[in-house]
């Protein structure tokens, strides 16, 4: 009887270790992500360092391998991948971006969270990848957060800026979402409709 509890309290300890190393990484990399945005608001012409996106990066990654199947993980390390894509760091062998795979995995992970798939569309739209997938996505992320905030703010700016490209359906649900958007937040959507006029 005892060795068994001797295994399950090692389990339980390891597990708990885990999390906190997990949580560790997290907030170190949250920390960096933050602090890139706000030198980004604050300066148009900011870039991120190489170092300190490698550290970031490998933060992400320690923050994975100890809670493997957190979705929420993995979205962050997609953003992470993201900030690297714009700098030529974050590019497999055949030279594609790597954060989609990332994206697509959070998706995997969690596939009825609205906001993997918009800000996997949103991802996509940055790579000019204005394709069926990329409809897919944002149609998903409506289906499955038609209320929620980020997903019909992203759906605004998507709407607007690639109106004319998109699917007659699609472009209608992203409407919808930009008049959901005009009801809840209003100083948000006229913020949004102000920085992406609609194309002449």
């Amino acid at each position: 009887m005892v060795l068994p509890g001797i295994v399950l309290l090692a389990a339980a300890l390891n597990t708990a270790w885990n999390l906190v190393q997990s949580e560790l990484w997290r907030s170190q990399t949250e920390d960096f992500l933050n602090h890139w945005a706000t030198e980004a608001e604050d300066d148009a012409g900011f870039t991120v360092d190489e170092k300190e996106w490698l550290l970031t990066l490998a933060g992400a990654d320690n923050a994975l391998d100890n809670m493997p199947g957190s979705p929420v993980l993995q979205m962050m390390r997609a953003q992470v991948l993201n900030h690297g894509v714009h700098h030529g760091w974050a590019v497999n062998d055949l030279g594609e971006p790597m954060e989609l795979a990332a994206w697509q995995q959070a998706i995997l992970q969690r596939p009825g969270w609205p906001y993997s798939w918009s800000s996997y569309a949103q991802a996509r739209s940055q790579r000019s990848f204005i394709d069926r997938t990329f409809e897919q996505a944002l149609v998903r992320a409506d289906q499955l957060g038609p209320w929620e905030q980020k997903v019909m703010e992203n759906a605004t700016i998507l709407g607007r800026y690639y109106r004319g490209w998109l699917s007659e359906p699609v472009q209608n649900m992203l409407d919808n979402s930009q008049q959901r958007l005009a009801k809840l937040y209003p100083h948000r959507a006229r913020l949004l409709e102000r920085q992406y006029p609609l194309p002449q």
